[in-house]
């Protein structure tokens, strides 16, 4: 027997995100790298709430699959 789920495209770009990239902890300049953006841009959109990030101490933390998830639903966006 089969099983069958039926889910959004991005559920999927999701699910197979997750399988792909590994879920990981980031730093700033990793983060920016993946993004291809510079640090302090980095910094200006964390800070507009733009990219999804957690400031422990002095540092900021991004989560990986997060970060794809957001590159995933900026590309899903432009290609409409």
């Amino acid at each position: 027997m089969q099983n069958l789920a039926l889910v959004s495209l991005d559920e999927l770009k999701v699910l197979i995100s997750e399988k792909a990239i590994p879920n990981e902890t980031w730093n700033s300049k990793q983060a920016a790298d993946y993004l291809e953006i510079t640090l302090p841009t980095l910094f200006k959109e964390v800070k507009a709430g733009k990219i999804p990030g957690v400031k422990i101490a002095s540092e900021w933390k991004f989560n990986s699959i997060a970060l794809f998830e957001l590159v995933a639903r900026k590309k899903t966006y432009q290609d409409e």
